[in-house]
Parts: structure tokens; sequence; C-alpha cells
């Protein structure tokens, strides 16, 4: 029996005030509707530059460790429901980065202070992964050197109930971050848009318009996958597809995003097809890993060269 797997989100990583850049976000719990307190002052007096450095950190170690989980999720569930039941062999083979993501946030916290919300829930989540860590990695080691044969799996069953425990526990604080993170990249985001208009970047502005209209579609579509406003969405849809058709550029790069906006678009109405499908699991991450496909292209646009202006 398989285990639904949320679906993973997706955010705007900006720089101080430079190009943006959409990335796997935190995790499936829903940003609060009001921003203001996540990005209200930054923790200490560094730059922007420095800021935005360390923001960027946290958006980077959580995009590589949602996308592994995007790819392997649905094994990852089923083997922490197998752990549940005591100790597996197998199961821990596949389970997701907590390693890497524990590294990335560490380089973040190294390089030093984002938002005050934002550093709060980072270090709750380091926290819980300086518990969760060491555990993995002794289960593992455990089932590597097959020492279960030796004590009936007594130990295993043992490090088996503290790996989900701590499992549950860094769950909770991780959606937290993703919270606080979605909500200050959305701040961030508006006003990163309004200078990329202001300095003339017509083609990269609507891009970054059309995207951030587009990641709040999808999370639209899979918060009301139930119930959706079809009409609404599709309204939606033709007012994104006229800000991409809009741009006026030799960057091959919009082919490739509006390809890639079509197939997303095709994920989502398949979505909205019919809330009672029985794949249902199996659309919603399509259309998650569509949308991803989508922000790879994006990340890789250049405004100078979308715009065609010279350094």
């Amino acid at each position: 029996m398989s285990s639904k797997r949320k679906l993973i989100s997706t955010l705007l990583c900006v720089g101080a005030l430079t190009a943006g850049l959409f990335v796997s976000g935190c995790g499936s719990e829903k940003a609060a509707d009001t921003v203001s307190s996540a990005v209200s002052s930054a923790t200490d007096t560094k730059s922007d530059e420095k800021v935005s450095k360390a923001f960027n950190e946290i958006i980077d170690a959580t995009n590589k460790f949602n996308g592994n989980n995007t790819t392997w999720g649905q094994q990852h569930a089923e083997n922490l429901a197998k752990l549940k039941a005591g100790f597996d062999e197998h199961a821990i083979n596949t389970q997701p980065k907590y390693d890497s993501l524990q590294n990335g946030l560490k380089k973040s916290k190294e390089i030093g202070n984002t938002y005050k919300e934002v550093d709060t829930e980072r270090d709750n989540v380091l926290a819980a992964l300086d518990e969760l860590v060491p555990i993995s990695k002794e289960l593992a080691s455990y089932s590597d050197s097959k020492a279960y044969l030796n004590d009936g799996k007594a130990k295993g069953n043992e490090l088996a109930a503290k790996y989900v425990a701590a499992v549950e526990k860094f769950n909770a604080a991780y959606g937290k971050l993703g919270d606080a993170v979605k909500a200050a990249n959305k701040e961030q985001t508006k006003k990163n848009l309004e200078k990329m208009k202001k300095d003339g970047y017509k083609n990269y502005a609507a891009a970054m318009e059309a995207t951030l209209r587009l990641t709040d579609l999808v999370d639209k579509v899979e918060a009301t996958q139930s119930n959706p406003d079809k009409a609404g969405v599709e309204k939606e849809i033709g007012e994104i597809q006229a800000l991409l058709n809009g741009i006026d550029t030799k960057d091959s790069y919009k082919e490739s995003l509006v390809r890639n906006f079509n197939d997303t678009v095709g994920a989502i109405r398949q979505v909205m097809a019919d809330p009672n499908d029985k794949y249902q699991d199996r659309n919603l991450n399509r259309m998650v890993q569509s949308f991803n496909h989508y922000i790879d292209v994006y990340n890789r646009i250049k405004p100078d060269s979308f715009d065609e202006k010279k350094k």
C-alpha cells in the first residue's frame, strides 16, 4: 500500500534585488497570507548582499533536498511506514538526504543571518537534524553490517523507533521553515519585480511575473484539487500565457519556457479533470515535476541576454 506524499512548493530566491531564481521550497505546508512579519528586518546590520547570500544558501539546500524527495518521496514514505512497525533491513537504504540538508543549512548559518523568522526556523531544523542524522547513520551502519543477525533485530527495533520519532520532529520543524522562507521570498519577489521593470528589463520582468503567478496557480490547484475553480484557473492560465507570448527576445530560453509552461498546464488540467481519479496522487506528482522542469529553464535565463542589454 502506498502512502500519499505531500507536494513540494516552489519559491522565488532573490539576490540583493538582482535576478530572481525560482527553486523548490522548504516544505509542503502553505505559507501564511501575511508576509510582512517574516521580512520585518534582518537580524543584524550586514549588507543586503550578505543577507541574500545566506538566504540563498537555505534555498539551495532545501531545493536539493526537495528535488530528491520529488523523485523518491513515495518510496521514502513507504520505507518510513515499514520502520514504524520495527526494523527492516531494506527500509533505511532509501531515505531523504538529511545529512546533505544539514550541511547546506550549516553553511548558510556560517555565512550569517537572513531574516529573523527564517533564522529561527533554520536553527530549529538544524537542532532536529543534529538528533536525526546520527540516528540515521547508526541505523544504516547496523543494517549494512547485518548486526541484526546477531541480536534478533533487538537493537534495530530500538533504533527504528528513535529514527521515526526524530523524523516526525524534523518534519514539523521543516514545515515551519518552509512557511517562513516562502513568506520572505514572496515579499522580496515583489521588490525584485518592480526593480526589474524600473531598470528596463521588460522581457525578464514578464517572465518573472509569469513564473510567480504560475507558482501561485500550482499551489492553488493543489490546495483545491477536490473542488477546483476550473473557470478561474483557465482565466489565470490565459493571462500567464499572454505574458509569455508578449516576450520579444531572440533568446532560445523563451521557447523552452513556453514549452515547459504548456506541459505544466497540461498537468494542471489533468489534476482538475477528475478529483476522484484513482491515480490522482500520480497526477499531482506529475504537476509538481512539470512545474519544476519549467523552473529549471527559468533559472537558466540571464536578464541581460533575455532583454539583449549590453554589459
